[in-house]
């Protein structure tokens, strides 16, 4: 068994549980795992660049219908080093390292997202701007204490920009943790009106291209499709760990 992937096994175990798991080939998914009453899908990989453009398609669909987080475990973005911490978004999915995910597990969201191989983070402007001058400190003062411009930290009180992360922990530092806004990993996924058109069947079914159903569905519960014998039992198994239905055709 990959070590990253016994690794994850191992910090679900000592939260949670697994529901489902398959390495027989790279599904979009590896597992299904519950800690207290959230799901999570997860993709365990080396690097983000293994996980393909059509797995999170099926990630956002699967995500969607049966309304449970999808994230993806990985050690490198890219070749970069995915510190704790930190998590890295591609088209709605959230990517992050074990460490990370187990942070998340014991109820501490991560702050810091890496785009275009820059560490970022999201201010609170108004606390900011509330705490500074409750500290009787000017954006001038700030600014010259930070290492940047007065303009920079005026723009991070109106939350037009986001700080890189030595700023931010800078800030985090001078006005408490929740200066800066924690990343909400367990918001579901939302499949954007083109992502559904390209893979849509029929109304409201939608076809799974990395995925042991075929299609996906919902009426009053999720309904995964599926046509094929051999990945028939995995599909009744993963409907099961998702709490959806199967259909035959």
């Amino acid at each position: 068994m990959d070590r990253l992937l016994e690794a994850t096994l191992n910090v679900v175990k000592n939260r949670g549980e697994y529901l489902f798991l398959d390495v027989s080939r790279p599904y979009a998914y590896t597992l299904v795992a519950r800690v207290d009453k959230t799901k999570y899908i997860v993709k365990v990989a080396a690097d983000s660049e293994e996980v393909s453009q059509s797995a999170i398609k099926d990630l956002k669909l699967l995500g969607t219908y049966t309304d449970v987080s999808a994230v993806c475990l990985v050690s490198n973005v890219k070749g970069q080093i995915l510190q704790r911490g930190v998590v890295h978004i591609r088209d709605g999915i959230t990517f992050m390292s074990l460490s990370t995910f187990a942070d998340l597990l014991d109820g501490k969201q991560p702050f810091f997202r890496l785009s275009r191989g820059i560490i970022t983070a999201s201010i609170d402007g108004e606390k900011l701007k509330e705490r500074r001058q409750k500290a009787a400190m000017s954006l001038g003062t700030l600014a010259l204490n930070l290492g940047v411009s007065r303009e920079t930290v005026y723009r991070y009180e109106r939350g037009e920009i986001e700080a890189p992360m030595r700023i931010a922990q800078r800030l985090m530092a001078l006005f408490g943790e929740d200066i800066v806004k924690p990343i909400d990993v367990n918001e579901k996924p939302k499949t954007r009106p083109e992502e559904l058109a390209s893979r849509m069947i029929q109304p409201h079914v939608y076809r799974l291209v990395e995925s042991h159903p075929d299609a996906v569905t919902r009426e009053k519960k999720p309904i995964f499709i599926s046509s094929d014998r051999e990945r028939y039992a995995k599909t009744v198994e993963l409907a099961q760990a998702l709490d959806a239905e199967v259909e035959g055709r």
